[in-house]
């Protein structure tokens, strides 16, 4: 006989590069995490390395991940975010188009065989298909977690902004637990590009602290009558700042970051016409999420709300819409 009363869901966020895993009680509270660098970039790897197949790979995984949790409460459900449900995860789960009721009773999860007699279930990803498409997965999980750790009612008209900085950098329009609209800045991954394989990288010296001189300055280029001319035409002064001695080689990474997320922001401001923009929430790291703060207050946006680890709460609110979560004892 097991309890559950005291677990009722195991909620996963699998993405590219990495794997966490969070034990929930009957609250949606957290009662264990764990986390490893168990992507499914990482799990194609070692099937590919030890002529494993994909399935069985990611099997492996999941139980090195939290096979003891799936052991102790055989009847919890196992609900899935992320990259797990891409064309290159364990299975594919068919996007939903916008606009995309986040908690919606009707909508359907794959699943995937875990163990006899068990599944475990993955929650779609998300696409606009406007002019130029767009997707997520596991994004649109943390902003259900957002929202549902917000006070604004759930049928509310009030649209709400959320970004989701990191390797591609996600701004959502929002309405009640509705994506309307989204769009994807690549900032992350066009940043490690330059500072690791551009001409800039050979200027780079590592420092153990943030410049927040350089950075803000970078902002500013970004938001200033220069950064018009869009990132193509100002990145390279990332270098001629150092050649005329302008800037330390200590800085330049910092000084990149700013300019590439001030023309970020700046972009997505342009995007409103001139009109405010609605309440903005970001969800990210600590230090990302600092990154944008900062450069926001340089574009007169002060007014953010800032969130981590909203993913598992977007997965307890799936499970709860669809009505796999069990309160009995068994």
């Amino acid at each position: 006989m097991t309890n559950i009363a005291e677990a009722q869901l195991i909620a996963l966020d699998w993405g590219t590069t990495s794997a966490r895993a969070y034990l929930m009680g009957c609250d949606g509270s957290i009662m264990a995490e764990r986390s490893a660098s168990l992507g499914i970039m990482h799990v194609a790897a070692k099937a590919k390395e030890q002529s494993l197949a994909l399935d069985v790979a990611f099997a492996q995984a999941l139980t090195e991940l939290c096979g003891e949790w799936m052991e102790n409460y055989p009847l919890v459900p196992v609900v899935a975010c992320g990259m797990i449900g891409s064309q290159q995860g364990w299975v594919e789960a068919t996007y939903r188009t916008v606009p995309a009721d986040l908690a919606a009773s009707e909508f359907e999860l794959v699943s995937v065989e875990i163990a006899p007699g068990r599944r475990m279930h993955i929650i779609p990803g998300v696409l606009d298909l406007k002019k130029l498409p767009d997707v997520m997965r596991g994004e649109e999980t943390q902003i259900l977690g957002a929202v549902e750790l917000s006070d604004n009612n759930f049928d509310s008209e009030l649209e709400q902004l959320f970004l989701l900085p990191g390797t591609h950098s996600k701004w959502a329009k929002v309405q009640g637990r509705t994506i309307t609209e989204f769009s994807t800045s690549m900032t992350g991954e066009t940043f490690a590009l330059l500072s690791t394989q551009s001409i800039l990288s050979n200027l780079i010296e590592p420092t153990v602290s943030v410049c927040w001189n350089a950075f803000e300055c970078g902002v500013q280029v970004s938001h200033s009558s220069d950064g018009a001319a869009d990132l193509m035409l100002t990145a390279f002064s990332a270098r001629t700042l150092v050649l005329t001695g302008r800037l330390q080689q200590t800085e330049v990474s910092d000084y990149l970051s700013g300019l590439m997320i001030g023309a970020e922001i700046r972009s997505v401001i342009g995007a409103w016409d001139g009109t405010v923009l609605p309440p903005l929430t970001i969800c990210g790291n600590k230090e990302l999420s600092t990154r944008y703060k900062r450069a926001l207050k340089i574009f007169g946006i002060t007014e953010v709300r800032e969130l981590q680890g909203t993913a598992p709460r977007g997965v307890w609110a799936v499970a709860c819409a669809l009505g796999l979560l069990q309160t009995s004892t068994v």
